[in-house]
């Protein structure tokens, strides 16, 4: 278990997927679900409201294909244009991360961007992601997520030992009670890709 007081590090090398969304300070976000279903995809991440600016801003949504075997999950920023798709394979657990469209047939089927690599853990979460930075020109890259207890309430993302992100569940409640619709705060490093970091909190399968 990770210190509470432990607290987040400027990442000299930002980490990004799409470095325009790189944040140049530590940052809190909100990702809310809107579906009854985990598994339908359909998220809203936005801004957290402050004194200076109490209103919050939709910073990206993510919506999936219905009944879809590979779970095609499609990332958009906040005008709907989107920014990359997640998709697994039929039989697998591992999620793959590509541009938009590159993975949708084999005809087009490209190299991921980024893939989530499970590690044997006893009920907490726990892999690691490799991807390539496109903030240092494709170097790879390797981020480690590590659930911090079996109710899956708390998780911590490392690199190279350095906390950079922190994921909390906001209401346990919304996660059992019928009709409820849980959502997060994300606590992200200076120097973290904000869409990079909503793939992360979707790959960790929260019920």
């Amino acid at each position: 278990m990770v210190n509470e007081m432990e607290s987040l590090a400027p990442i000299k090398q930002p980490i990004a997927i799409r470095p325009e969304h790189v944040v140049s300070s530590t940052t809190t976000i909100q990702v809310k679900q809107h579906s009854a279903s985990w598994s339908s995809g359909n998220f809203t991440i936005s801004s957290t409201p402050t004194a200076e600016n109490p209103l919050s801003n939709k910073l990206f949504g993510v919506d999936g294909d219905f009944a879809s075997w590979s779970q095609r999950r499609h990332f958009r920023d906040a005008s709907g244009l989107p920014l990359f798709e997640i998709s697994r394979k039929k039989t697998g657990v591992t999620w793959y991360l590509q541009l938009p469209g590159e993975g949708s047939s084999k005809e087009n089927a490209s190299e991921p961007i980024a893939t989530v690599v499970p590690k044997w853990s006893a009920l907490k979460d726990k892999f690691d992601v490799h991807l390539r930075n496109a903030a240092a020109n494709g170097e790879d890259t390797i981020l480690a997520v590590r659930g911090q207890n079996v109710w899956k309430s708390k998780t911590n993302v490392y690199h190279h030992g350095n906390l950079v992100m922190t994921v909390k569940l906001t209401d346990m409640a919304a996660v059992y009670l019928p009709g409820k619709r849980p959502s997060w705060e994300v606590v992200v490093a200076e120097g973290m890709d904000l869409s990079l970091v909503r793939w992360l909190e979707f790959c960790l399968g929260v019920p």
